[in-house]
């Protein structure tokens, strides 16, 4: 399934431009609706006088009837204010006295001398906005109550509060057009130093696995500093991969040039005697080969296990050392060498994975049984400064100088015998798996310049030390 790529320009506008758009929705209702009052405000000012103005001219007729003399300016200042109609009624004790008879009352009974009252009525099918006041005329002999409603349609109000509404909208589209051109383009301009990135490292070779150091805004620090971490881990993944083919080519070239020497001599050879050692000669190389292909299997999977992240363990080095001596001792009388284990009085913990330190232990075990022997060989635990030390000393022919934290291929064969001559992997892989779990492999002359003691240290679980 294909995926459509983000945008970072267009979620910004849409994070942005939306919300915008929902404020813009409610101020633009807020706006009407306060127009709307405040239309309602001056147009009822209006109302409430030309009532007042009716009312000032309500009197007690000689026949002792209400009489009005309607003031018609008042109205008519009504109608200035628009196009609406104006509706008016003079009312008192129920009967119309003069106005439009179904033009409606409050509906609330109103009190001498309470200020106007304003209300909403729909009179004839339209919506109108009515004041009524109450009041009384009177004369020598009576005064007698009486209620003045003037009304008009709302068509002056709701235009006006259109009105506003229209030119609110008018702005506030500006507005979000304008806030969309400078964050489009704000945007834009903000990603130039990413893609001037882009452009950078686009240009590099396969090869150049160097940090990236152009400048880049403070946002992406972060991602250009785990980008600096993936380019590290690749450099260092490519280098132990390069490192293990120029082990392995360096390393298989030999026994496999023997085998293939052998088996030609054996071919060639007329003496049957001679034949036979010739293919033993290639036996033994194709042993050789064979104890190669398994070490380069190991260092294979320590370089997995560091890639990978694999969980730790709680190990007593005492137990695995012990048992691990007892394993090898059968090889070790066989090939002439007098193998011992001396444990640490104390507990020696450390956090590793059990079957690479084992792995690494037999390393050592078998260099020494392959190199040293015949001779005197002893395994030690010992807890030295925070670090679990595991010591492998012999009294063989030792080494021309001390070699300390080895690490190449064939190191562990400086100083042998030629004839002891081996592959020399052993060594190596030793030194990956303990500098895997925190530690050092160190390679010394033994005691008395005789020999070689071969040490690794682990740092000692926190909890122990």
């Amino acid at each position: 399934m294909t995926t459509v790529p983000h945008s970072i320009r267009r979620g910004l506008l849409i994070w942005l431009l939306a919300p915008l758009f929902g404020l813009s929705i409610l101020l633009l209702a807020e706006n009407y609706f306060e127009t709307l009052r405040r239309a309602n405000v001056i147009f009822d000012r209006t109302l409430a006088g030309s009532a007042l103005a009716i009312a000032d001219r309500v009197v007690v007729g000689e026949s002792g009837a209400i009489e009005v003399d309607v003031p018609y300016v008042a109205l008519d200042m009504l109608t200035s204010l628009g196009e609406d109609r104006v509706f008016y009624k003079v009312a008192s004790a129920g009967d119309t006295v003069t106005g439009y008879q179904d033009l409606p009352l409050p509906k609330r009974q109103l009190s001498m001398g309470e200020n106007p009252v304003f209300f909403d009525a729909t009179f004839r099918g339209v919506s109108i906005r009515a004041a009524a006041v109450i009041g009384a005329a009177s004369d020598a002999r009576r005064s007698i109550a009486f209620t003045v409603v003037v009304a008009e349609t709302t068509q002056a109000r709701a235009a006006l509060a259109r009105e506003a509404l229209t030119r609110s909208a008018l702005r506030i589209l500006a507005l979000i057009f304008v806030a969309a051109l400078v964050v489009w383009f704000g945007v834009r301009r903000g990603l130039r130093p990413l893609e001037r990135l882009v452009e950078a490292v686009g240009r590099r070779s396969q090869d150049d696995l160097r940090p990236i150091e152009h400048e880049t805004p403070v946002e992406v620090v972060s991602l250009v500093r785990s980008i600096n971490g993936l380019i590290a881990r690749l450099s260092e993944a490519l280098a132990t991969l390069k490192r293990f083919t120029g082990n392995a080519g360096h390393q298989l070239r030999t026994p496999l040039s023997i085998i293939r020497a052998n088996i030609e001599l054996a071919r060639r050879s007329a003496d049957p005697q001679e034949s036979a050692q010739m293919l033993a000669a290639a036996d033994r190389a194709a042993r050789d080969a064979e104890r190669l292909v398994e070490q380069f299997l190991l260092l294979a999977r320590v370089e997995a296990s560091r890639a990978h992240d694999e969980p730790l363990q709680r190990i007593d080095l005492n137990a695995l050392a012990e048992e691990t001596t007892r394993d090898r001792a059968p090889a070790a009388v066989r090939a002439g060498l007098d193998l011992a284990f001396e444990a640490c009085p104390q507990p020696a913990p450390v956090r590793a994975n059990p079957i690479l330190i084992r792995e690494m232990l037999l390393n050592i075990l078998n260099n020494a049984i392959f190199h040293a022997a015949p001779c005197a060989a002893i395994v030690r635990v010992r807890r030295r400064a925070g670090m679990a030390v595991i010591e492998v000393e012999d009294d063989g022919p030792g080494i021309s100088e001390p070699v300390i934290g080895m690490g190449l291929p064939g190191a562990d064969t400086a100083g042998r015998t030629a004839e002891k001559s081996g592959p020399g992997l052993g060594i190596a892989i030793a030194t990956e798996i303990a500098e895997r779990f925190g530690g050092q492999l160190k390679i010394a002359p033994g005691k008395g310049a005789t020999g070689t003691r071969v040490s690794v240290s682990l740092p000692l679980l926190e909890s122990s030390a």
